[in-house]
């Protein structure tokens, strides 16, 4: 074969392959290219909705402990400031402090006081007033440490009026007490 033709020969096989690869790039690859693609946004697809679901779980596992929060604040905020009069409760609480601290108490009444209004109605309930009159008898170091009990105890209680007087007693170092203390809780 002469020269020539065979160059002649290797161009034809060459547009024959260039045709050939043109045929198979248009027929094969071109439709997988379009499916690699579309499976590519696919994915990309689902990537972005698991990455919005898990900001999503996220946020309601961020909410339910607020909420759990919420309801120990609740809880505590209850503790300080009853939802409904207890009469028991906050006697009990006063005769506890005293016998905590060697006090006798002498006598105890309650007078439950007029309600008073919200400030913001729907929101907040109005506040109930619970009124203790109690008197104690015991030394004046004991009488400090109630004093101290009353004032870090948990449910709110303020103290209106202290009035001391020294007892006749053969123990020359007890005096008699006599308190007034406000105790308040939420009234519906």
């Amino acid at each position: 074969m002469k020269a020539s033709s065979k160059r002649f020969l290797s161009i034809i096989v060459a547009i024959l392959v260039f045709i050939a690869s043109l045929f198979i790039y248009s027929n094969l690859i071109r439709s997988a290219y379009s499916d690699i693609k579309n499976l590519r946004a696919e994915v990309v697809s689902r990537l972005e909705l698991i990455n919005r679901n898990q900001a999503s779980v996220k946020q309601v596992k961020q909410l339910l402990s607020e909420y759990q929060n919420i309801s120990q604040i609740q809880e505590t905020i209850s503790a300080v400031l009853p939802l409904e009069q207890n009469t028991p409760q906050s006697v009990n609480q006063v005769s506890g402090l005293a016998k905590l601290n060697g006090l006798d108490i002498d006598f105890l009444s309650a007078q439950q006081l007029a309600i008073k209004p919200s400030t913001q109605p729907g929101v907040v309930n109005g506040l109930g007033v619970l009124r203790l009159n109690f008197g104690l008898t015991g030394s004046y170091e004991n009488f400090k440490t109630f004093l101290q009990g009353l004032d870090t105890n948990i449910t709110l209680l303020d103290l209106l009026t202290i009035k001391m007087e020294s007892k006749l007693t053969s123990k020359s170092n007890e005096l008699s007490y006599t308190l007034t203390v406000d105790t308040y809780y939420q009234a519906k």
